[in-house]
């Protein structure tokens, strides 16, 4: 099989709108969740180009070897479900951050499964692929839903968040997943009182809900790296947001709007008075 042409697939950037921390579970040592993920109109971009071989670059190069980059072990493994799949060079054109909590390397590896199933759709590339990481079922859903179990068993459905301005605020200093799950010392905390068999509220009901859920690895990662409490309390503080808090393990923090004006205005002054840090505006799609 050759393609007659070039592909692109947009990898966007995923957000937690809140991350409740269950218990962990004695049979494998994985922690039971539930999170809101949604995704964002920010995010990295993949080319699919025609090659004699398959190949795979990043820019800008961030030095990940190909067996840890997650693309390229998308990429093998699609390979191994559909061998014909054609010699492909895959460019990954960076506009994440690494290790920010925004899900970049998932996200680019559920590229390169959308791209497979759009030369294969009778293939189920997603059950065997999901292994790849915590975050790839909800990353090859890219719709905002919440998420159970250890991020792999899919509830209910979220409408009425596309649209919403976002705000992304990164240290430059990083927190480890892996420390972060263990300050929390086994004080873990309850489930938001959200059935996944039932309807998701909406509206001001649904902001309520998101205001009252909670990032359980927040205060750990505001414990072990200062500079996160610091982007947590700047963008509480910005006008016309109506809810701050940190994504993931961080180290990205965000803020949420009703409307872009606000939400600009508050780029400007975080771009103003933290100009080492990252920082970007998007919109919930």
């Amino acid at each position: 099989m050759t393609p007659r042409r070039s592909d692109s697939v947009f990898a966007p950037a995923k957000l937690n709108l809140f991350l409740h921390v269950i218990d962990r579970r004695s049979s494998d040592g994985l922690h039971s969740l539930q999170s809101l993920f949604v995704y964002l109109s920010l995010g990295d971009q993949l080319r699919f180009s025609p090659a004699a071989a398959f190949d795979l670059s990043m820019s800008p190069d961030l030095g990940v070897a190909r067996a840890d980059n997650l693309a390229w072990r998308a990429l093998d493994a699609a390979r191994g479900l559909a061998p014909d799949l054609p010699a492909t060079h895959v460019t990954i054109r960076k506009h994440l951050p690494a290790e920010a909590g925004l899900g970049g390397g998932t996200a680019n590896a559920a590229a390169v499964v959308h791209w497979a199933e759009r030369l294969h759709p009778e293939i189920d590339f997603r059950t065997p692929l999901a292994a790849l990481g915590a975050d790839m079922p909800p990353a090859m859903d890219q719709t905002a839903r919440l998420w159970s179990g250890t991020g792999d068993r899919p509830g209910t459905r979220v409408d009425g968040l596309a649209g919403t301005p976002v705000l992304l605020l990164k240290p430059p200093t990083g927190v480890a997943t892996g420390a972060c799950f263990a300050a929390l010392q086994g004080q873990f905390g309850a489930p938001a009182p959200w059935p996944d068999d039932e309807a998701a509220p909406s509206g001001a009901e649904l902001q309520h809900a998101i205001k009252a859920a909670r990032n359980d690895l927040e205060a750990p990662a505001c414990a072990l790296n200062p500079d996160v409490a610091e982007a947590l309390a700047l963008l509480s503080g910005v006008e016309g947001a109506w809810l701050a808090r940190m994504t993931g393990s961080g180290s990205t923090c965000f803020a949420l709007f009703h409307e872009k004006g606000p939400r600009d205005a508050a780029l400007a002054l975080v771009q103003r008075t933290r100009p080492t840090w990252w920082s970007g505006a998007a919109d919930i799609i």
